[in-house]
């Protein structure tokens, strides 16, 4: 093996571990060793000037030999006091005789390529009692000389304790770090050892190797992965790791759920980069409360939490939560330095008296932060037992309406709209209805409500639409009418981009014409969006597909806008007839003022003879209500039909 080693570019040579000196090397170890023939090399005495850690090392090379070990480590050599790196590979070798010696092949750190960057091992030992006692160059270049135990190189007092004690109990220890160098704090790699040397002494061998930089950049990446990127608050995985450590720790704290109020119209009617700014905005108000709260996280989208300590004679948690509302509801700077108004809605949850477990003191946090928004919003609410009822029912309705279409669950109602005149049914209204074997009937305003939250209300009402325009053409047949069908859709749905293009492909897949569907919306989201050119609301107009106005009278019901509204037909909402007073004149002015609009009136909540009488007198021909005909499903409907073959 020496014969063919000889002409290898890496340096290879043996060293006798009991002589300490080298046994054979090749020209290119000469060169590392810059000897100038191999029996100079060779006549050289390795023990002089070599620290008694180094000694040891190597010494444990020795036995891990005779157990068929290799090792591979970064060494410095200095030849003629000249520091040289190398990667190195350690083997046994066995010389003539049956001594174990150690077979070396170099590779000077001039020869790395790419990302392979050298640093030396730092060899060191030390008493049991702690006492410096060597150190190898790199050791002591690290560390200085003037070490006065090894609990000094230590950054951290515990950390030394643990390493200590295993290695006494152990003999063995072995992970990463921080130490204290000339330089500053580090990160290294330590492999203790309690180790005897020739008189049978016992001491700790350190082997150090450097892993500062990927130390650094594994906190880093570990500091990411729990920090928002936007605000750079904590981020949902980072507060829950804050949260449990602090229940772990049984100090009694609040926790603050805070919802900005208004934030999705910001996004959508000012685009995302505003609404960014707005959450940075939010972040920035509640660090400057910092140094009352533990910690800080962005929990999702608009959702805040806060932990706060409760210390005995400090500010009540309360009080600070109200600085919170008064501080969050401040008005925001858009892009243009135009203000922006939202507020902040903030449920608190307390440890340990509310719960002693994470995941309900958030559920109580945020079912007392929903309770305050229900309540007027630009509020604080303080849990108490009960509320997280209406939450857990909300988070059960998402549950399963996210599979309520794929398990036909859901159905459609219709409700004619009857011409009280010539007794012809005009539309038909389309009616959600649910029902789930876990939940029973879920109410149609809890289920569009949780569907425009989860975003799922545009997929629920294309279902709707399809489902409403395939029965509509069944309904004229069996019903031997023309009437069309009324389809009530979300102001969120309608916002979405493509929702014209979907209806109107909708109504194309069904063989109907645009004319044959009427949308109904309320008066605020037919208000919204008016000024601009290519509103969905003129689209739809524009397409001949008829608005109509839901539930007029209960909402802005604002006469001055009225006009401006191309709606065809102005629903009339049933309290002005479940009302106890006398309601007619303000019917006839309605209906009088539709009239001179070119707009026609249905009124809704019909359910007797005398009312049917009443409003017909009004004006109101076009009449909806249980005295006509209550919601039922299309089977129902074929059941009394004109023509019952359908």
């Amino acid at each position: 093996m020496i014969v063919h080693a000889g002409n290898l570019k890496t340096p290879i040579w043996i060293y006798d571990i009991d002589r300490d000196c080298i046994f054979w090397a090749n020209d290119s170890a000469l060169k590392l060793w810059q000897s100038p023939s191999l029996q100079e090399l060779k006549s050289r005495d390795f023990s002089k000037g070599a620290s008694k850690a180094v000694t040891q090392r190597i010494k444990q090379y020795q036995e891990g030999f005779k157990q068929d070990r290799i090792y591979y480590e970064t060494w410095q050599f200095s030849p003629n006091g000249i520091d040289t790196k190398a990667l190195c590979v350690f083997s046994g070798y066995i010389l003539p005789g049956g001594r174990m010696a150690m077979l070396v092949e170099a590779t000077p750190s001039s020869d790395f390529r790419g990302s392979v960057q050298a640093s030396s091992n730092l060899l060191a030992s030390f008493s049991v009692s702690s006492e410096f006692i060597s150190g190898n160059p790199a050791f002591i270049k690290a560390f200085g000389s003037q070490i006065l135990s090894l609990q000094s190189i230590f950054s951290s007092l515990s950390d030394y304790q643990e390493i200590i004690a295993k290695i006494m109990k152990e003999h063995h220890y072995e992970n990463d770090v921080r130490l204290e160098t000339i330089s500053g704090e580090h990160w290294f790699h330590l492999n203790g050892e309690l180790v005897n040397d020739v008189t049978g002494t016992e001491h700790i061998l350190l082997n150090l190797y450097d892993v500062d930089a990927r130390k650094k950049v594994e906190q880093h990446l570990k500091e990411q992965a729990s920090r928002d990127p936007l605000t750079g608050l904590l981020n949902r995985r980072g507060f829950l790791t804050a949260l449990s450590k602090y229940i772990d720790n049984a100090q009694a704290f609040s926790l603050f759920y805070i919802d900005i109020d208004g934030f999705k119209r910001v996004n959508d009617s000012l685009g995302h980069s505003i609404g960014d700014k707005v959450l940075v905005e939010v972040a920035e108000r509640l660090v400057e409360h910092s140094y009352q709260f533990e910690h800080i996280g962005r929990f999702g989208g608009d959702e805040f939490l806060i932990i706060m300590p409760i210390i005995t004679n400090e500010i009540e948690p309360l009080s600070i939560a109200r600085t919170l509302v008064r501080k969050l509801s401040r008005s925001y700077r858009n892009i243009q330095d135009t203000p922006l108004l939202v507020s902040a809605s903030i449920g608190i949850a307390n440890f340990p008296s509310d719960s002693i477990n994470s995941d309900d003191l958030i559920m109580f946090a945020d079912a007392a932060m929903y309770h305050a928004k229900v309540a007027g919003k630009n509020r604080l609410q303080q849990y108490e037992i009960g509320l997280e009822l209406a939450l857990r029912r909300t988070s059960d309705i998402s549950r399963y309406l996210s599979v309520a279409i794929k398990n036909n669950e859901l159905s459609l109602h219709y409700q004619p709209i009857i011409d009280s005149v010539s007794k012809e049914i005009v539309s038909f209204e389309a009616l959600l209805r649910w029902s789930n074997p876990q939940l029973g009937e879920i109410r149609p305003d809890e289920t569009i409500k949780v569907a425009e939250s989860t975003g799922l209300i545009e997929v629920i009402e294309h279902w709707v639409l399809n489902q409403a325009m395939k029965d509509l053409t069944i309904l004229r047949t069996a019903m031997d009418c023309d009437a069309n069908m009324s389809i009530n859709i979300s102001g969120m749905h309608m916002a979405q981009t493509n929702f014209v293009e979907n209806l109107l492909m909708i109504i194309r897949y069904n063989d109907l014409q645009p004319k044959d569907i009427a949308i109904e919306l309320t008066e605020g989201v037919l208000l919204e969006g008016l000024e601009r050119e290519n509103s969905p609301v003129k689209q739809m107009t524009s397409l001949g597909v008829a608005l109509h106005i839901d539930d007029f009278g209960t909402g802005y019901s604002s006469l001055a806008y009225l006009h401006q509204i191309p709606a065809s037909v102005v629903k009339v909402d049933k309290a002005f007839l479940s009302s106890n007073s006398d309601v007619s004149t303000t019917l006839d002015v309605i209906n009088t003022l539709l009239h001179k609009l070119n707009m026609k009136s249905t009124i809704e909540g019909v359910e007797t003879k005398a009312q049917e009488i009443a409003v017909q007198a009004l004006g109101f021909s076009y009449q909806q209500g249980y005295y006509h005909c209550r919601p039922k499903p299309l089977a129902e409907h074929l059941r009394t039909a004109k023509n019952p073959t359908i």
